[in-house]
């Protein structure tokens, strides 16, 4: 019986859907899991060898602007025309709705999501701080202004930066880096015209300091510039806008720079305009914050434009679903306009319909299937996925993934248990010590992630064959599962001593009072472990049906919550890597007052940080939540008695609350 489990859940079929590919589009219900086709598939007329993987089933807007006095209309006039991307209606809207602007800290340091030192100055312009390049060389770039010459001003003026990451260091702020884009240049800045175009260039002209040096040999060799091969011309503006990126944002994604997959993965992609314009729309978002200039604002709305039509090209190439190369530039500019839309919280779309960031994360999905070449090896151990296709599976899969524990489950007869069982496949592709390696693009391995989806796909056989005694055997695998993980790090520990040493949480309970982390190697297993202990609540709690004051269930989240609290909130040790999902659901399932304050602690000191996140509406909903979870879902009075029977005849309170959330709330939880 364990093996038939095992090859339900690990066998991933290739399967034909071309009969669904002309079907139309229907709303039906608010599922993460609907069978329906999508847009995106809809497009294509050709026959692709791919799964037809399902979408949410919220109504989808076309164009327009969307506000809160102008909701998005779904136009059916434009469905047999072109596709466009869920992005579309975003063109030209940035800074039209509230935005958030911040002020500068009282030291000046902003040490959270972004990292950089606000400098005090508020005219003249910040000298260039030469920095070693310590990225590829796929990833330096040289950024020349519209009128600039190649000649000898070109490497001493400010208009040529070697593009590397910034070391943060792992001691404190002290070290933070000024805010490499000179926010006070802007304001002195003339209306911004139209530049040349930004196919890259090379120089090749040597470089001439004097007139002396003009008189050469004939036939003698001519130096090469030390700029040579660097491409990607940029004009003052985007320039700036490209070091914020590189320099501030990145080292705010995570505090594991080998996998850090907006620096190593994204930032070598600067060839491709559409990838190239959509980071620097991206940087241009949190400048604004800063300094809210019209100029700034308008080439904001102008890049992402750009980024939006290469991406609506792609998506209209039917080679694109053939061609992994396409498929990689169109999956790296989905998922950073959908980070767009994640954090431009003001402008996500309210039920009933389908956030944006959900729609450019599924439509990734979907390229990484159809250009999927796993089927083709006998063992997934085999496969070799490029550090990029590697990256894209993870933080694709991530956004995705971790939109169903608070979304409803598939009505029974639309839930297609075989084409679900093979979703994700990608993920389990490498050795098992790939397969368990922490990734900086979700803080956790890939076989964790892999398991959360196999938590809610039990969830799902649950409801539609209740007394199937597959369900609970797979439930007591995954549990034991995820009780004997280990996750390592090469920036933390080797696989062996991960292996073999004790777990992390034993080191955890045996910390002192008050201990706060302090390197990026506890951080690191530290975050892994809470993120591991997520997975077994939400396991417990929605197939297992354990209640949440259940003695099992309060010892996890004690455990939870004990990782959590000798986390820093700001600082070098916290980045994007942070654990936003497992905090929200300490607070969101306690029954002990300290659970309850240590997961609202966190958002508090985290929020004190003047930085844009997801993380305001994700506090909001779990401080509503907290007014009527006691009364709507009142905690069992013998939770022992539970466990007494068949897991199909406890009471599914875990639907009970998604149910509640999605009534009391305008818009699907980002728990990303």
């Amino acid at each position: 019986m364990l093996h038939c489990l095992c090859h339900d859940l690990t066998h991933y079929p290739v399967i034909v859907t071309t009969s669904q590919l002309d079907s139309p589009p229907t709303v039906s219900s608010e599922s993460l899991y609907s069978s329906r086709p999508t847009q995106f598939e809809a497009a294509f007329t050709p026959p692709i060898r791919r799964p037809s993987l399902p979408s949410d089933d919220f109504p989808v807007p076309s164009s327009g602007i969307v506000g809160d006095d102008h909701p998005p209309q779904c136009s059916h006039a434009s469905s047999q025309a072109a596709f466009h991307s869920p992005f579309r209606d975003c063109i030209g809207t940035f800074g039209l709705y509230k935005s958030q602007f911040f002020s500068r800290p009282i030291d000046g340091k902003v040490n959270g999501y972004i990292k950089f030192s606000w400098p005090k100055e508020k005219h003249g312009k910040q000298r260039s701080i030469g920095r070693k390049p310590s990225i590829p060389d796929a990833t330096r770039v040289v950024e020349i202004d519209g009128s600039t010459e190649a000649n000898d001003e070109l490497t001493s003026q400010s208009s040529v930066s070697f593009i590397g990451p910034s070391p943060v260091s792992s001691k404190g702020g002290d070290d933070l880096l000024e805010l490499t884009v000179d926010l006070s240049s802007f304001s002195n800045q003339p209306s911004i015209q139209n530049f040349t175009s930004h196919t890259p260039i090379w120089l090749t002209s040597s470089p001439v300091s004097n007139s002396s040096n003009q008189v050469t040999c004939m036939g003698a060799p001519k130096m090469l510039p030390s700029q040579y091969g660097y491409e990607a011309k940029m004009d003052e503006t985007d320039r700036r806008f490209w070091m914020f990126y590189i320099r501030n944002w990145c080292p705010g994604r995570s505090v594991l720079e080998d996998t850090n997959l907006w620096l190593r993965d994204f930032a070598q992609m600067h060839k491709s305009v559409g990838v190239r314009s959509a980071i620097q729309s991206l940087a241009g978002i949190y400048i604004y914050d800063y300094l809210p200039l019209e100029s700034i604002r308008n080439r904001v709305n102008r890049r992402f434009s750009d980024a939006e039509e290469r991406f609506s090209q792609l998506l209209n190439d039917p080679m694109t679903a053939r061609d992994e190369s396409q498929a990689n530039e169109l999956i790296t500019i989905a998922v950073i306009l959908s980070m767009q839309d994640i954090v431009l919280t003001e402008r996500r779309l309210k039920r009933p319909f389908s956030p944006r960031w959900l729609q450019g994360f599924r439509q990734g999905e979907q390229f990484l299937q159809a250009t999927d070449h796993g089927s083709r090896f006998w063992k997934s151990s085999n496969v070799q996925s490029s550090s990029l296709r590697n990256s894209q599976s993870i933080i694709v899969g991530r956004a995705v993934i971790l939109a169903q524990p608070m979304s409803s489950l598939p009505p029974p007869h639309k839930f297609d248990a075989q084409k679900e069982a093979s979703r994700f496949g990608w993920l389990l592709y490498g050795t098992e010590k790939d397969m368990y390696q922490i990734h900086g693009g979700c803080g956790f391995s890939k076989k964790l992630l892999h398991v959360l989806n196999q938590v809610t796909y039990c969830a799902a056989r649950l409801q539609q064959e209740p007394e199937s005694p597959i369900v609970p055997m797979t439930a007591d695998y995954l549990h034991r599962e995820l009780l004997q993980m280990r996750q390592w790090s090469p920036e933390s520990k080797s696989w062996e001593v991960a292996q073999s040493g004790p777990s992390v949480i034993d080191w955890v309970r045996s910390l002192p009072e008050n201990y706060q982390i302090d390197t990026n190697a506890f951080m690191t297993d530290v975050t892994a472990e809470a993120w591991r202990f997520a997975a077994i609540i939400y396991l417990r709690c929605r197939v297992m049906r354990l209640p949440r004051n259940h003695p099992d269930v309060v010892s996890n989240l004690d455990d939870l919550a004990k990782c959590i609290a000798i986390m820093p909130t700001s600082g070098s040790q916290f980045t994007a890597q942070a654990p936003l999902f497992p905090v929200f659901l300490l607070g969101m399932l306690a029954t002990k007052p300290e659970h309850k304050a240590v997961s609202g602690n966190w958002f508090d000191e985290v929020l004190q940080t003047p930085v844009r996140s997801s993380v305001p509406p994700l506090h909001t909903a779990l401080k509503h939540i907290w007014v009527w979870i006691d009364k709507e879902i009142p905690v069992e009075l013998l939770p022992h008695l539970e466990t007494n029977q068949s897991i199909h005849l406890r009471h599914p309170w875990w639907e009970r609350l998604v149910t509640l959330v999605q009534q009391q709330e305008q818009e699907v939880l980002c728990l990303t």
